[in-house]
């Protein structure tokens, strides 16, 4: 499935949605035209199972039963429901447009946030880290951990783009990289510490930072390993192993911005280096 203007990580993530979906709502394998806007409302709005959580309890008890069934129903947040419904929708009109189907089946759904409990209703606010956790962070860390986390700090730069840069991103002051996630180009300033933390990292390859992390990351079609979720589960273990909770590694993103808009830089500017569509959103979720 190709799309024009969609980056290859956006289709990934949105083919993964789309699969669940075929093979939960037993479509797989079956003429696209099997589906329909009740499969798509009862996927939606009626889940079987919370896909974050995973499976049911391996004991089931009749307690067991009960609680799993009642938090499948409402755990899944009101944004994660929009992104699956809006995931599917790009598959279908992709399927309408190649004549494979008349009309969009997933118009016709919405997200029935009467589903879903209050504390899912509402967005999660992004938080940064404190200066106390970051000195405690790279104390701690060493190798990858500690330059990811350094580099994430100093350049706002997600996982995905950090374990794929090149020697050849950087100057004597700038480091510039194309996006994993959106294929946008950013031109970041270099600091004295992103300076320092690349200079002192190991040229085990000619051409990649972390050759052996990159491969982790990618998926099995872009010649990788596919463990790209071990990186966010590592990370979530470590920050609770350092008392550290409610964080992950996007919150280096957030810290960057923050501190970047306490020192009165423009916010369309720091919107630009995360690559926003729109400064509403780095306001909004971004600056604390």
């Amino acid at each position: 499935m190709e799309a024009i203007g969609k980056s290859p990580r956006t289709m990934d993530n949105t083919w993964r949605e789309v699969d669940m979906f075929l093979e939960i709502s037993g479509v797989r394998n079956k003429s696209v035209k099997n589906i329909d806007e009740f499969k798509l409302n009862d996927y939606i709005n009626k889940p079987k199972r919370d896909y974050r959580m995973g499976t049911a309890p391996a004991k089931k008890t009749v307690k067991d039963k009960r609680k799993w069934k009642k938090d499948s129903d409402t755990c899944t947040s009101v944004g994660t429901r929009r992104y699956k419904l809006t995931a599917i929708k790009t598959f279908l009109n992709y399927c309408v447009a190649k004549g494979w189907m008349k009309t969009n089946p997933a118009l016709m759904v919405r997200v029935n946030i009467r589903n879903v409990r209050h504390s899912k209703r509402e967005p999660r606010k992004k938080e940064a880290f404190t200066p106390e956790e970051i000195r405690y962070m790279v104390a701690n860390t060493e190798g990858f951990w500690r330059a990811a986390i350094l580099i994430g700090l100093e350049t706002g730069l997600r996982m995905g783009d950090i374990v794929q840069l090149e020697w050849d991103c950087f100057t004597a002051d700038t480091v510039t990289v194309w996006t994993d996630k959106k294929d946008k180009r950013v031109n970041l300033q270099m600091s004295d510490r992103l300076r320092k933390t690349i200079a002192f990292l190991p040229c085990d390859d000619e051409l990649y930072l972390f050759p052996e992390e990159r491969l982790d990351y990618l998926s099995e079609d872009e010649g990788g390993r596919a463990k790209r979720t071990w990186f966010p589960v590592t990370f979530r273990r470590m920050l609770l192993s350092f008392g550290i909770e409610g964080k992950s590694f996007h919150s280096l993103r957030v810290t960057h911005a923050s501190r970047r808009n306490q020192k009165g830089e423009d916010v369309e500017v720091i919107a630009k280096d995360l690559t926003h569509s729109s400064s509403r959103t780095t306001k909004k979720h971004y600056i604390t």
